[in-house]
C-alpha cells in the first residue's frame, strides 16, 4: 500500500512539473510572436498569472485542511484541465490572458494539494519522512527537465498540441484521483480508518505541544523568510544572469548549458546529499542551514567572473545547496504541522517561494542598475547566509 501510495504521488508530482516546464517558456513567446502583444503587456499578464497561482496555493491549503483532500485535488486539476482545453481550441487575445490566469488558480490549488498529500504520507511514515520529500523533489526536477525538452519540439509543430498535451496531463491526474484516491489517502477502502487517524492526531498534538505558540510562529516566520530570500537570489539565475554573462562576452548557449548541467548533476547529487545529510545531522534545521550556507557561498565566484569555469563551479555549488535545502524545508514544515493545518503550512513554502521568484528578477535588476552586478551577488550571498543563521535558531521538536 505504502509503495503504491508513493508511486501515484510521484506520478502526479512529475506530471505537474512537466506541465510547468512545458508551458512557462511558451507564454511570453506566444503572446509576443503569435498574438503580437508587447513585452510590457505579456509581462503584466504573467505577473497576474503568478498572483493567481499564489492565491491558488493559499486556497489549496485552506481547502485541504477544511474541506477534502481528494476534493481539493479534483478542483485544482479540473480547473487547470478545462483551461488548457479552452486554449487548445481558442487561443485568441484577450481570451488567452483571461484563461491563463484561471489556469494559474487551478494549478496553484493542485500544487499545494500534492505537497500536502506528501506531508500526509510523511506523517504516516515518520521513519522515512525526509526520504519521501527528497524523492518528490527529484521527481519534480525530472518532470521540469522532460517538459523543457518536449516544448522546443511541439511548440514549433502545433499550437493545438502545445495546449492540449497539458490538458491531457491534468485529465490523467484527475483519473488517478478519481480511481486511486483511496490509495493516496493510505487506506484500503474509500473511507478512511477513523481510529488510525485519531491515534495519529494524538501523536501530532504531543509533538507540537512541546513548542509554545509564540515560538512556533517565530519558527514559521524564520522558515518563510528563508524561503523568500533564497528564491530572491536563486531567481537571478533564471533572469538577470543571462544579461551578466552576455555583458562578459559569453553566448546564450553558454548560459543554457549551465541549466543542462544543473539538471543532470542534480539527478546524481540530490540522492547522495540527501542520504549524507540525513545520516550526519538528525535535526532538519541544521540540514537546511547547511544547504542555505552552501547556496549563499556559490555567489562568491560570480563577481568579476571572466572565465567560464567560475560559472560552472558556482552552478555546481548552488546545485549541492539546493539539493539539501529545497526538499528539507517542506519536511520541517510537516514536522510542525498537524492534520488540522498541514495544507496551510505546506502552502507557506509554495507561496513564499513563488513570491521570491516573482520579485527576484525585478529587485535584482534594480540593484544591478543602481549599483553593479558585483554588489548584487555579494548582497545575495550575505542575505542567504544571514537567513541560514536564522534557520539554525529554529526550535525543532
Amino acid at each position: 500500500m505504502k509503495d503504491e501510495q508513493q508511486r501515484w504521488l510521484l506520478v502526479m508530482n512529475a506530471t505537474f512539473n512537466m506541465v510547468m516546464g512545458f508551458i512557462l517558456p511558451v507564454n511570453t513567446i506566444f503572446m509576443t510572436k503569435n498574438l503580437h502583444e508587447s513585452m510590457v503587456v505579456s509581462g503584466f499578464v504573467l505577473m497576474v498569472y503568478s498572483g493567481f497561482m499564489m492565491l491558488g496555493n493559499a486556497l489549496g491549503g485552506y481547502l485541504f485542511d477544511h474541506y477534502s483532500h481528494r476534493g481539493t485535488l479534483l478542483i485544482g486539476y479540473l480547473v487547470a484541465a478545462l483551461g488548457f482545453l479552452i486554449l487548445s481550441f481558442c487561443h485568441t487575445w484577450p481570451l488567452y490572458a483571461i484563461v491563463l490566469t484561471v489556469i494559474g488558480l487551478g494549478m496553484g490549488v493542485s500544487y499545494t494539494a500534492v505537497n500536502s498529500y506528501t506531508a500526509v504520507v510523511a506523517q504516516q511514515q515518520r521513519h522515512h519522512s525526509q526520504r519521501i520529500f527528497n524523492i518528490m523533489y527529484l521527481s519534480a526536477n525530472v518532470g521540469i527537465a522532460l517538459g523543457s525538452m518536449l516544448v522546443s519540439v511541439i511548440f514549433q509543430r502545433s499550437i493545438f498540441l502545445t495546449f492540449f498535451l497539458p490538458a491531457l496531463c491534468f485529465i490523467t491526474c484527475l483519473l488517478i484521483v478519481i480511481f486511486r484516491g483511496h490509495i493516496l489517502d493510505g487506506t484500503t477502502h474509500k473511507h478512511s480508518n477513523t481510529t488510525q487517524s485519531s491515534e495519529a492526531d494524538i501523536k501530532e498534538v504531543a509533538i507540537t505541544s512541546q513548542i509554545s505558540k509564540p515560538r512556533l510562529y517565530l519558527n514559521l516566520f524564520l522558515i518563510c523568510l528563508a524561503v523568500l530570500v533564497v528564491w530572491l537570489g536563486y531567481s537571478q539565475w533564471d533572469s538577470n544572469m543571462s544579461l551578466y554573462m552576455l555583458n562578459n562576452n559569453f553566448k546564450m548557449r553558454d548560459y543554457s548549458l549551465l541549466f543542462s548541467l544543473n539538471a543532470l548533476s542534480l539527478m546524481i547529487i540530490q540522492p547522495l546529499m540527501g542520504h549524507l545529510t540525513e545520516s550526519l545531522f538528525s535535526q532538519l534545521k541544521i540540514q537546511i542551514a547547511l544547504g542555505l550556507a552552501i547556496m549563499g557561498s556559490s555567489f562568491i565566484f560570480l563577481p568579476g567572473a571572466q572565465q567560464y569555469w567560475q560559472y560552472v563551479v558556482s552552478m555546481l555549488i548552488l546545485t549541492i545547496g539546493e539539493s539539501i535545502t529545497f526538499p528539507t524545508i517542506p519536511a520541517l514544515l510537516s514536522k510542525f504541522s498537524t492534520a488540522q493545518n498541514r495544507g496551510t503550512y505546506q502552502s507557506f513554502y509554495v507561496i513564499f517561494g513563488s513570491l521570491g521568484r516573482a520579485l527576484g528578477p525585478y529587485l535584482g535588476s534594480l540593484v544591478a542598475t543602481k549599483s553593479s552586478f558585483d554588489v548584487l551577488f555579494m548582497l545575495i550571498c550575505g542575505t542567504i547566509l544571514a537567513v541560514a543563521g536564522g534557520v539554525a535558531l529554529v526550535k525543532e521538536a
